[in-house]
């Protein structure tokens, strides 16, 4: 369960989120809606430590976010900015980047699990084999959309998923994420259909 409790985050006099209280408990699906600068992409570097100081109070399963907590609460959760600004050249090197840290080695999923998951995102195992500049942004953001799912991570955070996606892929991916039984996903998204299909949507005004 990852619980907010007024919630404020400032960055220098500008006041970004205000009071925000809500919860997630395990296995909702919980997208972020509202205009740019609304907050969104905030709580989801918040949960993953990168946004002190705050105001409130953040748990995540029981643990307090903190500075003294951040490590073991990042075991806990897969996170997929909007932005990915790594430097790499293939698209296997972005897909197995993150099973190339010490915690996640032993995470590196099988042939078999991986053409499974690329057939559900509707992605052709062969996009390994090439480079980032042959395959399109919307190939891109599923190969690293099924690289962060093959963590296994009880909680997936998603900074706008689909806005690279044409309409079959956007379906595709959403109705994946709705299967995802026991994980906790908190996604931004300006996307109505995904909006639609979660759970709950937060509504978040700049």
């Amino acid at each position: 369960m990852i619980q907010f409790e007024n919630l404020s985050v400032s960055y220098g006099d500008e006041r970004v989120i205000s009071n925000l209280s809500f919860i997630a408990r395990k296995g909702d699906k919980v997208a972020l809606s509202g205009p740019s600068g609304s907050g969104k992409s905030s709580i989801l570097n918040l949960l993953m430590g990168f946004v002190y100081p705050f105001t409130g109070n953040v748990t995540v399963n029981g643990a307090v976010l903190n500075e003294q907590n951040i490590n073991a609460i990042r075991q806990q959760i897969s996170w997929l900015p909007q932005e990915l600004s790594l430097k790499i050249d293939t698209v296997e090197e972005l897909f197995y980047y993150p099973f190339t840290f010490k915690a996640n080695r032993h995470l590196k999923p099988s042939s078999a699990e991986v053409k499974k998951l690329f057939d559900e995102l509707l992605l052709d195992v062969s996009l390994l084999k090439k480079s980032l500049s042959e395959i399109s942004g919307g190939q891109k953001q599923r190969v690293a959309l099924a690289s962060v799912l093959l963590l296994k991570k009880e909680i997936l955070l998603l900074d706008e998923p689909t806005s690279a996606l044409d309409a079959e892929s956007r379906t595709a991916i959403i109705n994946l994420i709705k299967r995802l039984d026991g994980v906790t996903v908190i996604a931004s998204s300006h996307d109505e259909e995904w909006l639609a299909a979660m759970d709950t949507v937060i509504n978040l005004k700049a």
